[in-house]
């Protein structure tokens, strides 16, 4: 309550400066009101008014703003607008159309089409969206002419709208268009290309997937949107050409192909993964968590743990509790009795539900699952641990395993340590080697490696 008066407060002083500014001579600060009016949804008396400034960028301003400033039914709002359809300036009109369209204002629907014949582009660009979004059948048949328009604002508005509306129709002629923007080799906008191939991710065309892998593979400022396109559309082909670029500077980008490579179960994919857990991107870590796990790779053990106990991030560490349970099973209980009191409020919900994930509990863990259920912060995420455990039967840890028998040499057992620290080096750099051998090959070492690797870590453990 005590927030909700605050912000109304502060919302009530933002109008008090905006009506000032109205009687401002400065045409731009009167613009920056009535735009701010808009988004406050205040007082749209005060706009209408604006309506008859004798600045085209102010009653364009008022125009725009208005859309944004009520919910139909709001008559007098759509006469006004409508009134200025017929301003002597282009913005005007245009701002006008665009915010019936907002409104969804049916009753201007034959006024709206009527300037899809207009003469400035940037009024039937705003018609194009409007009808879009008013009746969307009624604009469909003429979308295909739009997207063979010269005019750059009528092809943008009619490939937008396509998307918005998933019409299949014009799949064919958007793709067209993509392969002929990327045929120029022209220093262009981007803004285009960004939107075909949105739109053809949002209408599933299957037919575009080799040029967005060509795209994301080559094309630096456009990689990106390519790739989240391919991620959107399932396109599993894809992971093994673009996992290269699990190493691309971009943080979006190589979260977005982490997602594709566990979308397509793209395992050979880990060496180049793993790596990423010690990544300086939040959505990166989480990411990579997700994929280890998805993976059973015990080898990243290690690094889950640290990032458990230590990420700077305090909503990544919960991820990596879980993580970590997953991997590491009944063998998780010592790390989730020590996280059991972390100050990370988030770590300790994550090891109420964890808990109810092992097969048993040891004294130490029962007593930690009672702590959290008793702790009103953590109570209601420990119940699933309470119902799935019966606490009255309460078994210790195993007793130790025995020695582990592996077929090492007497003379590396005694002194195991260097070769572990060679082989960890060795795996460590195998996304050195992508340039140099292709990834299923890697990844084939990337195994045997991790299977010497574990072997090792455990005969470690047992001898010291």
């Amino acid at each position: 309550m005590v927030d909700q008066l605050k912000r109304n407060k502060n919302k009530q002083e933002e109008i008090d400066r905006c009506l000032k500014l109205i009687q401002s001579r400065n045409p731009r600060d009167r613009s920056y009101a009535a735009k701010r009016l808009g988004e406050l949804k205040a007082r749209p008396e005060l706009l209408m008014s604006l309506m008859d400034d004798p600045n085209g960028f102010v009653r364009s301003a008022a125009a725009e703003a208005l859309g944004r400033s009520v919910e139909l039914p709001a008559p007098e709002v759509v006469s006004c607008l409508l009134a200025a359809i017929d301003d002597p300036n282009n913005y005007v009109c245009a701002a006008a159309v665009n915010s019936l369209g907002l409104l969804q204002a049916s009753q201007a629907l034959e006024q709206i089409e009527e300037c899809l014949d207009d003469q400035q582009p940037i009024v039937v660009q705003a018609a194009i969206l409007a009808m879009a979004r008013i009746d969307p059948e009624r604009i469909k048949p003429r979308l295909v002419e739009f997207l063979h328009s010269d005019e750059y604002l009528i092809h943008l508005a009619a490939t937008r709208a396509c998307g918005w509306l998933c019409y299949q129709a014009c799949d064919q002629d958007i793709l067209q268009a993509l392969k002929n923007f990327m045929a120029t080799n022209e220093e262009q906008d981007l803004k285009l290309p960004k939107l075909y191939i949105e739109v053809l991710a949002r209408l599933d065309m299957k037919a575009a997937i080799p040029i967005l892998m060509e795209i994301a593979e080559k094309e630096v400022g456009l990689r990106g949107v390519a790739v989240e396109a391919l991620v959107e559309m399932n396109a599993e082909e894809a992971a093994s050409i673009l996992s290269p670029l699990l190493s691309d500077p971009s943080n979006r980008l190589r979260r977005n192909l982490i997602e594709m490579m566990m979308q397509a179960d793209y395992a050979p994919a880990l060496p180049l993964v793993r790596p990423l857990l010690r990544d300086s991107a939040i959505t990166v870590r989480e990411t990579a968590l997700a994929a280890v796990s998805k993976w059973n790779d015990l080898v990243s053990i290690d690094d889950v743990r640290n990032i458990a106990y230590n990420d700077p991030n305090p909503f990544v560490r919960p991820q990596a509790v879980i993580t970590l349970t997953r991997l590491l099973g009944q063998d998780a209980l010592p790390d989730l009795v020590d996280l059991a009191d972390d100050l990370n409020l988030h770590v300790r919900r994550a090891v109420a539900q964890c808990l109810a994930e092992v097969d048993f509990l040891t004294p130490e863990s029962r007593q930690a699952l009672l702590n959290l259920a008793e702790d009103p912060d953590t109570a209601e995420f420990a119940q699933e641990a309470l119902a799935a455990h019966d606490l009255s039967g309460i078994r210790p840890m195993p007793a130790p395993k025995p020695a582990l028998r592996v077929p090492v040499p007497e003379d590396i057992m005694a002194d195991s340590q260097p070769l572990l620290d060679l082989l960890e080096t060795w795996q460590e750099s195998l996304p050195d080697l992508q340039r140099r051998f292709d990834l299923e090959t890697l990844s084939g070492v990337d195994q045997a490696l991790s299977t010497l690797i574990l072997y090792l870590r455990e005969l470690n453990n047992r001898t010291h």
